[in-house]
C-alpha cells in the first residue's frame, strides 16, 4: 500500500478509476492491523490501487474528506466517493463493491 506524501497528488489519486484510500494516524496501532488486513484483501483484484494517508501529515485531507475517527477507507470511482467505512470495516461490504466494480 502505498503512502501518499503530497498532497497535491490526491486529486489526481482519486480521479483514478477505482481507488481505496485508508486514513490513519501515525499513533493508530488498529489502523496499521487494518490496513494490512485491507491490502490482502484487495491484492487478487487487479482494477483497484490503494493508498495509505497520514491525517496527521495532511490536516487538509481531514476536513475536505470528513474524516472524523481513524481508520477511516474510502473508496472512489472517478473522483465520486461510492464507499465510506470507519473505525469497524465491513469486510464483506467493501469485498462486494469491488468485485461490482471489477465486473
Amino acid at each position: 500500500m502505498e503512502v501518499i506524501k503530497d498532497y497535491k497528488n490526491i486529486e489526481k489519486i482519486i480521479n483514478k478509476e477505482l481507488v481505496m484510500i485508508i486514513a490513519k494516524t501515525h499513533t493508530c496501532s488498529s489502523c496499521q492491523i487494518i490496513a494490512s488486513m485491507l491490502e490482502s484483501n484487495v491484492k487478487h483484484y487487479n482494477d483497484i490501487e490503494s493508498y495509505a494517508v497520514y491525517v496527521d501529515d495532511h490536516e487538509m485531507f481531514r476536513g475536505e474528506y470528513l474524516i472524523f475517527s481513524v481508520p477511516t477507507v474510502l473508496v472512489f470511482n472517478n473522483g465520486k466517493e461510492i464507499l465510506r467505512e470507519s473505525r469497524y470495516m465491513n469486510y464483506a461490504k467493501i469485498d462486494r463493491l469491488i468485485t461490482m466494480f471489477n465486473n
